[in-house]
């Protein structure tokens, strides 16, 4: 499965280096779509890196409660990854 996300999102850098338009794909990004420096977000591929980080939308009940429920421990787990960083 993470074989194919890498495959795929891979397939999506190429036209962005080409300098095509248009090109969105999700990533894990530093953002800020949500209070975490962190966030999957689908990002407008640009020629050298991620042009922009697209806004979350409009969420319903059921996905803000989902969000609210994970936000603990993706701020942990984001923690985790900085501090093995900056080891």
């Amino acid at each position: 499965m993470w074989a194919y996300a890498a495959l795929k999102f891979a397939a999506a850098c190429l036209p962005g280096l080409r300098g095509d338009a248009g090109i969105v794909e999700c990533a894990f990004v530093a953002s800020q779509v949500t209070e975490l420096p962190f966030f999957a977000s689908k990002v407008h591929l640009g020629c050298t890196a991620a042009k922009e980080v697209l806004p979350l939308g409009p969420l319903n009940e059921y996905k803000r409660a989902g969000l609210e429920e994970a936000r603990k421990e993706l701020a942990e787990s984001i923690q985790k990854g900085i501090s093995f960083i900056k080891k």
